[in-house]
């Protein structure tokens, strides 16, 4: 029970949340110029023609009727349908969303396994070590995703042909194929955030190191392994958790660029292409999709540190 009202509490706030980025989204899009039945008709159509278009669109109504058209059928799953490829726009997006996350978790999955690693080896072996990892986790975080996507595309994929520069291929399709589209988008996506990582973690190990009952521990006796692997990296983790979904939140919007210099089919190419035809009920579903996936994003972690951590669950 416990667990549902925590649950229950979560999502009484996403909720609310999801509903105003769509309403904020629908009247910022109201904003822009021009009339969407003229970039479906073409420059060659006449008043008549778009005229008529923009009746059937609803695009004549009052703008709280168009906005209470569009938010009832939205909660359906239905937000109309694409101007460029005549289709659901919520068929366009389920069908990027895959992409996306592909690129977002491998990068997480790289992000945690070397970022972790090394913020552990600068807290525990401290020295020379330290000041190493230091020096290159600053390099990371200095280093932009766009520049260090062309570096890879260059050197791993054009020059030795170990990875593909663009396309992408299912994880249902061919798993080994999925791996090499995404290694490449993956790492240059997640470089910078190892760098945080690796700071975040260092301290975290650094502060629970200094806890009184793991000196307790050490003095009855019990293993360094024991104590490392028990209590030090547990502790040492509940604060590099929430950091970790941080990351995962601005990786979602990093992936946008990443996407568009691999040509990845994903949300953010399907967002600046939607953007570029004036594709307006796609844009809508785009940002409703990333809404979504950062609030799940934040339920998730919350769930691992009301785990890791009982006090978080009070919080």
């Amino acid at each position: 029970m416990a667990l549902v009202r925590f649950i229950a509490a979560r999502l009484a706030i996403a909720i609310p949340t999801v509903f105003v980025v769509a309403t904020l989204t629908f009247g910022l899009l109201q904003l822009t110029p021009g009339n969407p039945a003229l970039y479906i008709l073409g420059s060659n159509a006449t008043k008549a023609q778009i005229a008529s278009l923009t009746r059937a669109l609803g695009l004549d109504q009052p703008l709280l009727t168009q906005y209470w058209n569009w938010l009832t059928h939205a909660v359906q799953g239905n937000f109309g349908e694409s101007v460029t490829a005549s289709q659901p726009a919520i068929d366009l997006v389920i069908r990027a969303i895959p992409v996306t996350l592909s690129v977002a978790v491998l990068g997480l999955i790289i992000t945690t396994i070397a970022g972790v690693g090394l913020g552990m080896l600068a807290a525990l072996r401290g020295g020379l070590w330290d000041g190493i990892v230091q020096g290159l986790s600053s390099l990371a975080m200095a280093v932009p995703s766009f520049w260090l996507a062309a570096l890879l595309i260059y050197f791993l994929a054009i020059r030795e042909r170990i990875f593909y520069a663009t396309g992408y291929s299912s994880l249902g399709q061919s798993p080994d194929q999925w791996l090499l589209h995404v290694t490449l988008p993956a790492i240059a996506v997640a470089v910078t955030a190892m760098g945080q990582v690796a700071f975040q973690a260092r301290a975290g190990f650094l502060e629970t190191m200094e806890l009184d009952f793991l000196r307790t521990l050490r003095a009855t006796g019990m293993s360094r392994v024991r104590i490392l692997f028990k209590h030090v990296l547990r502790n040492g983790l509940i604060p590099v958790l929430a950091f970790l979904g941080m990351t995962f939140i601005f990786m979602l919007g990093g992936v946008v660029i990443i996407e568009a210099i691999f040509s990845l089919p994903g949300l953010g190419s399907l967002m600046l292409t939607a953007v570029n035809n004036h594709d307006l009920a796609v844009v809508q579903a785009t940002v409703i999709a990333f809404c979504l996936l950062v609030v799940l994003t934040n339920l998730v972690v919350d769930l691992l540190l009301a785990g890791l951590d009982p006090r978080a669950r009070n919080i």
